[in-house]
């Protein structure tokens, strides 16, 4: 008898006693240590973009205050008040000897002129003190009044009470005194010492210090009638005529 053939397996046939090799998995990727400078790198971008968008805004916000305060100003227009040595009248005068050397005692009434050439703007006055003082930087006097408000576009004097008892110290000071008041050809000057803000409706500035220089002129020249403009000083170093 002939040998019996096997069957032919069908395609996809797979023998069960056979195990399954599968294929070897792949192995773990590995985490990539980035070098310090990349972070750094990184950190330093964000804080030079956190920076450039902070000078942005400040520069937004500088030309925003610089273009209302233009606006304001053009506005306002404002202007510095004016100030002149209006009047200078002596009610005491006498220049005494005695053991310890000549002594001043003096009265005098002085009006400083207040111009307010502001058309919108009212001025605020802190307390105001004036300071008389002669040839050879002799004090004649002081006085002083208390805080004030002048209006817009007006013109106000304010009157200081002067009293002076002072030695006078040096050689012939108190007979250059005496001989000058007598000839009407004493020098004088008054320093005028106050703070001054800016008002509009109800609202008020702050105040800054301001010193007005006046005179400089002859007794006689005063009492003719010359009332010389005040030179300003702002903030103790600032100089106007």
């Amino acid at each position: 008898m002939s040998q019996v053939k096997p069957l032919k397996k069908p395609p996809g046939f797979r023998d069960a006693t056979i195990p399954i090799q599968r294929p070897p998995q792949p192995p773990p990727l590995r985490k990539i240590n980035l070098p310090p400078s990349f972070y750094q790198e990184k950190k330093r971008r964000t804080c030079c973009f956190s920076c450039c968008c902070c000078c942005f805004v400040f520069l937004i916000l500088l030309l925003f205050l610089v273009a209302a305060g233009g606006a304001l100003y053009l506005w306002f227009n404002p202007k510095l008040p004016v100030f002149h040595l209006r009047s200078l009248e002596f009610t005491k005068f006498n220049v005494t000897e005695n053991q310890d050397g000549p002594k001043l005692n003096a009265q005098s009434n002085v009006g400083v002129e207040l111009k307010n050439p502001n058309r919108e703007l009212k001025f605020v006055y802190g307390e105001t003190k004036v300071e008389l003082k002669g040839e050879n930087d002799v004090n004649m006097g002081e006085g002083k009044v208390s805080g004030f408000v002048q209006e817009k576009k007006s013109v106000k004097v304010v009157k200081f009470v002067m009293k002076s008892n002072e030695m006078l110290y040096g050689d012939n000071v108190g007979k250059v005194i005496r001989s000058g008041f007598k000839s009407k050809n004493l020098r004088v000057s008054a320093e005028v010492s106050t703070t001054i803000g800016i008002g509009y409706n109800e609202w008020k500035s702050w105040k800054i210090g301001v010193r007005v220089s006046c005179g400089g002129l002859r007794l006689k020249q005063i009492e003719n009638g010359a009332t010389p403009k005040c030179g300003i000083t702002l903030f103790n170093w600032f100089h106007l005529n």
